[in-house]
């Protein structure tokens, strides 16, 4: 397990999350002491929790090693909206709508409204309320069409009834 000690981020966030004790040499055995602080901490610290455990990603460690790693925590409503991004990011890539997986679009909806009518016109698929919109449309296009039709009966009679009118006189 890499040594954090010397991070200034890690140390950072530690001090973050507690001003008054010392970065612990040995996190394990600080956990098992300090079982409430640490569920406390890997609620507000996950990334934190699993620098110190031994258990974050490669990428995680790199960034704590190379410097890279914010000194803040992420919140839970940024941890929260990551994770939503994610998850619509896999549903749009999976378009539930073309392989039929009405649970992932349900989920895809309730995340990505904007997201999910893009991904159902361009899969050729309608909502029942966008199918009666558009039967409506239709049938409103239709009723237009038949009122043209009449009008132009009715303006194509009285031409020819005034046509055959002034022939008479």
């Amino acid at each position: 397990m890499a040594d954090f000690s010397s991070s200034i981020a890690v140390l950072r966030r530690w001090a973050t999350f507690s001003a008054t004790e010392p970065f612990p040499a040995d996190f394990a055995a600080w956990k098992q002491n300090n079982s409430s602080k640490f569920f406390e901490l890997a609620a507000s610290d996950p990334e934190l929790v699993s620098l110190l455990s031994g258990s974050a990603p490669a990428g995680l460690v790199a960034d704590a090693l190379q410097g890279s790693l914010s000194p803040t925590p992420k919140t839970q409503e940024q941890r929260q909206t990551e994770a939503t991004s994610a998850e619509v990011q896999q549903l749009i890539e999976a378009n539930p709508y073309q392989v039929g997986n009405m649970t992932q679009a349900m989920r895809l909806e309730q995340l990505d409204p904007a997201a999910a009518k893009k991904l159902r016109a361009e899969s050729g698929v309608q909502t029942p309320t966008e199918q009666a919109e558009a039967a409506a449309a239709e049938k409103q296009q239709q009723e237009i069409a038949f009122q043209k039709n009449i009008a132009a009966g009715i303006a194509q009679q009285q031409a020819e009834l005034l046509q055959a009118t002034s022939r008479g006189y």
